[in-house]
């Protein structure tokens, strides 16, 4: 999306936003407004639109060098909030007019959802999926120039499914993200290795590599952070000793917990039983590595109880594989960890119930 939005091809226009704090219909329409009124060829447009809602032409007309004031803000979505969805598909259809296509980069729509069903309940979440359909399908005939991507940190089908909108955002492709390649990868850790004076031979990087089980650069960047802060004859230094103790001792011990805690905490999207559900099922399986996916649904039905069924453990399952936690072996139907320091941080902060710590089974031995 960062790539969109600052190498757009000719005749496209991308235009960014970050939805994670929307709480309603009008913050949304206002964030769109006011980030196209930013651009003078979109101002110049609206503010001469004749198709335009009354109360939405007269606050362009009057109010659009005030977008970035507080007061602006306010005062647009007290005027709209009765005819948002009418005065949003009207403002799309006068832009197909412009000469440029506008690119929507909406960051973080799953949790706008989210934060509508929370402050405004799920038939508003709901109506605001339709109505984001209705502009991008049933008008399709009006509205031909527009794209949009959509993207968020969490996954959206566990919203739709609450909704009651698995069909709502059919028509979009989806991309699957996937680990840097080798030689990206290597590339990463290189430059960011020689921005602090960190010793990076190829013994070091692979060993990191090793560490975290998969190039992804959120990790890359955590475990590269926690080595920059050693004293600089540390870091010019380093072994690989040195880094097997930084990995124990700070990316999985309490320094970057907060880094990592947001893989825990979005579980509460399931509700208290299928929250336990899945925490039983992570434990379970940074416990032992690899585990079956009947015993996994053993697991899954004890700490779920009555509301267990085999398609709900289907779809929470399929929601840990395509939210990074999980990866299903099809050649021996048994789940594993997608990447070593996942596993490694679950198993060091959610033990399974009963699990021993290997210094406590030393000392008994």
């Amino acid at each position: 999306m960062r790539h969109v939005l600052l190498r757009p091809q000719t005749h496209f226009l991308p235009l960014s936003f970050d939805l994670e704090d929307v709480d309603s219909p009008e913050e949304f329409v206002w964030r769109v407004t006011r980030e196209l009124l930013r651009h003078h060829i979109f101002q110049s447009l609206l503010s001469k639109a004749k198709r335009l809602p009354k109360a939405l032409a007269g606050w362009v007309k009057a109010n659009f060098d005030e977008a970035e004031f507080e007061g602006a803000k306010i005062k647009f979505k007290e005027d709209i909030k009765e005819d948002w969805r009418e005065a949003a598909r009207r403002m799309l259809t006068e832009l197909e007019k412009a000469d440029e296509t506008i690119i929507f980069l909406f960051d973080e729509f799953p949790a706008m959802l989210d934060r509508l069903i929370e402050k405004q309940g799920e038939s508003v979440a709901r109506d605001f999926l339709a109505w984001f359909r209705t502009v991008r399908l049933e008008q399709k005939d009006v509205l031909r120039r527009h794209r949009f991507i959509v993207a968020g940190s969490v996954g959206i089908d566990q919203i739709l499914r609450k909704l009651g909108a698995a069909d709502k955002l059919v028509d979009f492709e989806r991309l699957t993200v996937e680990p840097l390649d080798e030689t990206t990868a290597h590339r990463l850790a290189s430059d960011l290795s020689r921005s602090y004076s960190i010793n990076s031979n190829d013994a070091i990087i692979g060993r990191l590599f090793e560490l975290i089980g998969a190039p992804v650069p959120y990790f890359i960047h955590i475990f590269i952070s926690q080595i920059a802060q050693l004293p600089l004859a540390q870091r010019t230094g380093l072994t690989v000793a040195d880094l097997d103790r930084i990995y124990k001792d700070r990316v999985l011990g309490p320094t970057c917990r907060h880094y990592f805690d947001h893989y825990s905490s979005r579980l509460q999207r399931y509700g208290k039983t299928g929250e336990k559900a899945a925490l039983a099922v992570l434990r379970a399986v940074a416990s032992h590595a690899r585990i079956s996916r009947p015993a996994l649904f053993d697991i899954y039905h004890k700490a779920r109880g009555r509301a267990a069924s085999d398609q709900a453990f289907d779809e929470l399952m399929a929601d840990l594989e395509y939210e990074w936690y999980l990866r299903l072996d099809t050649d021996t139907n048994e789940f594993h960890f997608r990447l070593k320091v996942m596993q490694d941080w679950w198993r060091r902060w959610y033990p399974a119930p009963g699990a021993k710590s290997k210094n406590s089974q030393a000392r008994k031995s």
